[in-house]
């Protein structure tokens, strides 16, 4: 039995879905797959998966929308039901593993009761606009309008109405949608969203919620007491951002990409009392995983495989 669990968010590509299942041999493997996917879609993703894969109730999913939350919430009740694994891993399916799942699993045994995302408080010179440099507040200062979990845009801008409080127990963290919990910690924010509808009201009606959610509920003291302690400032995967990181989406890798794979992969392994160094330090330490990967580049996954991963 594995002490690690994969919830992996997926849309299309079931070649590249499918290897990454199996370079996840022996881990509990809990698959979302857009509901927009076709139904032939979904069983490529899991050919030859068996029922290691389980695949997760389907929801319709947009870019900086709620529905991305939906999804991986009902992820994670799933992985909660079926499977003991003591961390949880949210994966895109354009994430790779740069380690064998024994050392995975070595990696994170020293990281027991302990949750590995980026912190960054909110404002956040990051998440600026050219717009709105605010360091990220007008995201969450005006209510977005959503109709079924989906943000709606006009004319590729985000409709947005009146002003709000943020509410008044919440510490607004900027994240990652792509990060390990301590199991802990994922029933915890499950649990707080469940009781707390008004903060599900406030989240569902912010833009790009799955970059913030989570962390800022988990990193509230108000509503998680000691669990702020157990959160580490960390983000173990390797990714390459255009425009001097300051692009929207990450670059795809390719085959030039390899050596600093490579490099990322063999850097120091990450101990848990380093929890507190700040973000322009975790690229000093290994990464697990790397992303955007695509199947049109199998050479490249194929020297991952052979060159790092064995």
């Amino acid at each position: 039995m594995s002490s690690v669990a994969a919830l992996i968010l997926a849309h299309d590509d079931p070649a590249m879905v499918r290897r990454l299942i199996t370079a996840l041999d022996g881990v509990d493997i809990f698959l979302h797959c857009d509901s927009k996917a076709p139904a032939a879609v979904v069983a490529e993703m899991t050919a030859g998966a068996g029922p290691r894969a389980r695949l997760v109730p389907r929801h319709r999913t947009a870019w900086a929308s709620w529905s991305l939350v939906e999804a991986e919430q009902a992820g994670l009740r799933m992985a909660l039901e079926h499977s003991a694994a003591e961390h949880l891993i949210v994966l895109s399916g354009s994430c790779y593993p740069l380690v064998s799942v024994a050392e995975l699993e070595d990696d994170l045994a020293d990281w027991r009761g302990l949750s590995r995302l980026p912190l960054a408080p909110i404002p956040n010179r990051l998440w600026d606009t050219h717009r709105n440099p605010d360091g990220g507040m007008w995201r969450f200062r005006r209510r977005f309008v959503s109709f079924r979990g989906r943000t709606v845009f006009v004319g590729g801008v985000p409709l947005r109405t009146w002003r709000r409080d943020i509410p008044a127990d919440l510490r607004l963290h900027a994240s990652s949608q792509w990060k390990i919990y301590a199991r802990p910690h994922a029933a915890e924010w499950l649990r707080i969203l469940s009781d707390r509808p008004d903060l599900r009201a406030f989240w569902r009606t912010t833009l790009v919620p799955d970059e913030a959610c989570a962390a800022s509920v988990l990193r509230s003291p108000e509503l998680t007491g000691p669990i702020v302690d157990q959160l580490c400032d960390d983000l173990p995967w390797y990714i390459e951002w255009g425009d001097a990181g300051l692009a929207d989406h990450p670059d795809w890798l390719q085959a030039p990409a390899f050596a600093a794979l490579s490099a990322a992969r063999r850097a120091p392994r990450r101990a848990p009392d380093r929890c507190s160094i700040g973000a322009a330090d975790r690229d000093a330490y290994r990464k697990l995983f790397a992303r955007k990967l695509s199947s049109r580049e199998a050479p490249l996954l194929d020297r991952i495989d052979e060159e790092l991963r064995t």
